[in-house]
């Protein structure tokens, strides 16, 4: 009888152990779904908040390089979101420096183009360049060294070939101010010495003849004018000081 209720004991034991072990289980079990589903909504808030920068970001704003700096900077715990970030931080830095780059390669002024033979222009296309210069230097929180280095060489190789032209371009207009000055004072000279040569050759005396009172009411300034215009239409430039008095000369009857 003892020994029967010693087996009974026994059993019942083992059923309130295995009991007492399922309802252990059960209740671990449940703590681990409800951490799963803890872990799963933290994933989809963290994955939002990055899914809503990364939303907002267009490569030609200029607050894009704020933007990528903002989804770079999150506090992330979870390794989904952890990874989105990575391969969002990784596209976006990679798409503004492509971006950069080509304005950069825009704003580089080719040879042929009217704009590089314009002071102005010149000018102003260099000051936007080293302004954005100044500013790809604030950005060592998205690019490394290297790739800031490369734009800024980049941008100095163009504004110096445009540097260069302003200084060229300027020497020529000085140039060509001389020589305009120059042309103007042969041109008085020759006027001057024209009006002397009508005023020795045909003085009025006593003895003039027809002809020379005609030939003296000429405006020799008038015809070396007259006689300009047509060189410059016949030979597409405008003559010397020399075939303007001998064409003077040929009118008077003074050289063949």
């Amino acid at each position: 009888m003892k020994s029967r209720n010693k087996v009974i004991a026994v059993v019942i034991l083992v059923i309130i152990s295995f009991g007492i072990f399922f309802i252990k289980k059960n209740i671990d079990h449940q703590k681990e779904l409800r951490a799963q589903k803890v872990y799963e909504n933290k994933v989809i808030t963290e994955k939002k908040r990055i899914n809503e920068l990364q939303n907002s970001i267009s490569i030609d704003n200029e607050n894009v390089i704020n933007t990528v700096v903002k989804i770079k900077n999150l506090n992330l715990t979870t390794k989904e979101a952890q990874s989105l970030k990575s391969k969002y931080i990784e596209k976006d830095v990679k798409a503004v420096y492509e971006y950069i780059e080509s304005n950069i390669n825009k704003k580089d002024i080719p040879n042929n183009d009217v704009r590089f033979n314009n002071i102005n222009e010149l000018q102003s296309n260099i000051a936007t360049l080293e302004n954005n210069a100044k500013s790809y230097q604030e950005m060592e929180n998205i690019f490394n060294k290297n790739k800031i280095e490369f734009l800024i060489n980049k941008v100095s190789e163009i504004t110096q070939k445009e540097k260069d032209q302003i200084v060229k371009l300027r020497a020529e207009e000085t140039e060509k101010a001389r020589l305009l000055a120059e042309e103007e004072k042969a041109k008085k000279e020759q006027e001057l010495l024209l009006k002397q040569s009508v005023s020795d050759q045909f003085t009025p005396s006593p003895n003039a003849s027809a002809s020379n009172n005609l030939n003296q009411t000429t405006d020799p300034v008038a015809e070396a004018d007259e006689f300009r215009k047509n060189f410059k239409e016949q030979y597409g430039r405008e003559p010397s000081s020399g075939e303007v008095q001998m064409d003077w000369l040929r009118k008077q009857g003074i050289v063949q």
